[in-house]
């Protein structure tokens, strides 16, 4: 089968010009989901093929014609999931600034970030995920598509503000739903990578240091933790192996 990307430690950023490229293989719609707000302007038509520049193309993307406050939290989240831009963050060595680029003033994903129950809704809607879909999609193309989406949804997860959205109690109880996930997905980590299994990792290690363990920082020297703790880059996977492993413990343990 295809690996529709590698996660490599010190790949270089691409030019923003040239994310067109990935946005267009990758920007397929939900089948089956319909949004009371789509994207008139997407890859493949002709207002986009007319378009000349990333940022004409974010500027074509914000959400008109439609009051942000007649959305619901979930509404905006998968409309943000749609967004054209929205896998291109495997164009950057950092898939966390890869979002931030993808989204970079997007005013759905704003109003989304504004709203208390964001985290309510993002856990709302992945938990309901069945990664075992996979197994019925008929080609490598379109299970990539759906990989990068669901992966895009673990990278906005993993924002700091949202996870504070969540109580203690909550935490615990996200921690044993997610790694439930965890185990789904790694039957295809041939589809989703290893930038899953890093994120994940991020996320344990962030709701950690949040009920105040410090797991890396018991193992490893501040410099080569600093590039996983900011950015989610990878210098050393025994640092993901480990949060993984300490990640089952945990779950085992509670």
């Amino acid at each position: 089968m295809m690996h529709v990307f590698v996660y490599h430690v010190n790949q270089s950023y691409m030019k923003k010009t040239g994310l067109c490229l990935i946005i267009t293989l990758f920007s397929f719609g939900a089948p089956g989901q319909t949004l009371r707000w789509n994207y008139p302007c997407k890859p493949g038509t002709e207002c986009w093929n007319a378009l000349t520049s990333v940022e004409e193309r974010q500027n074509a993307c914000q959400i008109t014609g439609i009051e942000l406050n007649t959305l619901s939290t979930e509404e905006l989240l998968l409309i943000t999931m749609e967004h054209p831009f929205f896998r291109s963050y495997i164009a950057h060595d950092s898939p966390l600034e890869g979002l931030g680029f993808a989204l970079e003033d997007f005013n759905g994903y704003l109003e989304f970030k504004r709203r208390p129950d964001a985290m309510k809704a993002l856990r709302e809607v992945y938990f309901r995920e069945d990664f075992s879909k996979l197994q019925s999609m008929p080609d490598s193309a379109e299970m990539g598509a759906y990989s990068l989406k669901w992966i895009g949804l673990e990278l906005i997860m993993s924002d700091e503000a949202l996870l504070t959205q969540m109580s203690s109690h909550e935490k615990i109880d996200f921690l044993k739903r997610w790694h439930r996930q965890l185990l789904v997905k790694q039957n295809y980590r041939d589809v989703f990578g290893g930038i899953s299994d890093a994120t994940s990792a991020y996320i344990f290690y962030q709701l950690m240091r949040s009920l105040g363990f410090g797991i890396l920082e018991s193992y490893f020297k501040p410099e080569s933790i600093k590039p996983f703790q900011d950015r989610l880059v990878m210098t050393d996977i025994r640092q993901v192996e480990m949060l993984l492993d300490k990640f089952a413990e945990y779950v085992r343990n509670h």
